[in-house]
C-alpha cells in the first residue's frame, strides 16, 4: 500500500495540517462565508522538452470554504494520461519529466493527486489585501500510470490583490518543496504569477495571469505560461469561466484549454 506522507516531507506536512483544520475551525466562526463546490474540464499537449507530445485531461471536483479573511479547499481529480511515460501529472495539471526507457504512447487514467489548499489575509485595507497561503498535494495517484511523481508537495505562498475600479491587480509568490519519487531527485523551486482583470459589466469580467517556475530538474526549462480567461454569472451563485493557455517554456504545455463552473450557497 502506498504511504500517504512520504518520509521526507511528512514532518512538514503534519503540522500544515494542523494549521489548516485550525483555519477550518476560526472560518466557521466568521459570519459573513460562503460554501461552493467547482467542476472543470481541462486538456493540455506538449512535448516538454521530449521527442513526443504528452496530452493530459483533467477533471477536478473542488469544495471550498470561504470567509472574510480565510478559505480552505479540498480538489480531488480524475486524470487522464496520453504518452510514454517520459512526463507525468505533476498536480494541478503541471507536467514533470521522468526518467522512462518506454518508446510507445500509451494512454492511463484515475484518481489524480488530491490537493488541500488553504489561505488566510494578513492585511488589508480600502482596494487591496495580502494574504498567506499553503498547499499540500498528495501523491494518491498512480505513478506507475504515469498520474502523478506518486509523492507529497507542499508549497507556501505570499497572495496580493489591488482592485481599482473596474480592474484588479493579483500576482503570487512562493516556494514548492517537491517529494522525490525513486531515482529522481527534484529541486525544490521558487514560483511565481502576476495578473489583471476587467469587469465588463455586473456579471462578466476578463482577465490574463502570467505564471513562471524554476525547472526542478538541472539542464531543462521552468515553467512560463499565460492564462487568457473569461469569466460571467449565468445565475446569482452560478459562475462560469472559459479559459486558453499558452506554455513559452519546455517546462509548461504547448497550448491548453479549460473551463470551470462554480456553485455556490
Amino acid at each position: 500500500m502506498k504511504k500517504f506522507f512520504c518520509y521526507r516531507n511528512h514532518l512538514v506536512c503534519a503540522p500544515i495540517l494542523a494549521a489548516l483544520c485550525g483555519v477550518l475551525l476560526m472560518a466557521r466562526a466568521a459570519t459573513a462565508a460562503e460554501t461552493s463546490v467547482s467542476l472543470g474540464a481541462e486538456y493540455t499537449s506538449g512535448d516538454y522538452g521530449t521527442s513526443s507530445d504528452t496530452n493530459m485531461w483533467y477533471f477536478p471536483v473542488t469544495l471550498r470554504y470561504e470567509a472574510d479573511r480565510y478559505m480552505l479547499a479540498l480538489t480531488a481529480p480524475y486524470v487522464v494520461v496520453e504518452g510514454t511515460g517520459n512526463v507525468v501529472a505533476g498536480g494541478g495539471m503541471g507536467g514533470m519529466l521522468r526518467t522512462t526507457t518506454i518508446q510507445t504512447s500509451r494512454t492511463e487514467s484515475g484518481l489524480g493527486d488530491i490537493e488541500l489548499a488553504a489561505s488566510h489575509v494578513i492585511a488589508q485595507d480600502a482596494g487591496w489585501r495580502l494574504g498567506l497561503g499553503g498547499l499540500i498535494k498528495f501523491g494518491t495517484a498512480d505513478e506507475q500510470d504515469n498520474l502523478s511523481t506518486g509523492e507529497d508537495d507542499v508549497a507556501v505562498q505570499l497572495e496580493a490583490e489591488k482592485t481599482l475600479v473596474d480592474n484588479a491587480l493579483f500576482g503570487t509568490a512562493g516556494y514548492k518543496i517537491l517529494g522525490d519519487p525513486p531515482g529522481i531527485d527534484y529541486d525544490n523551486v521558487f514560483y511565481g504569477s502576476v495578473g489583471v482583470s476587467h469587469r465588463l459589466d455586473a456579471t462578466r469580467s476578463v482577465g490574463a495571469e502570467l505564471y513562471a517556475q524554476e525547472a526542478p530538474l538541472p539542464g531543462v526549462d521552468g515553467k512560463s505560461e499565460l492564462t487568457l480567461f473569461l469569466s460571467g454569472k449565468p445565475e446569482p451563485k452560478t459562475r462560469l469561466t472559459g479559459y486558453l493557455i499558452a506554455g513559452f517554456a519546455d517546462g509548461s504545455p504547448d497550448w491548453g484549454v479549460g473551463v470551470t463552473l462554480k456553485l455556490s450557497r
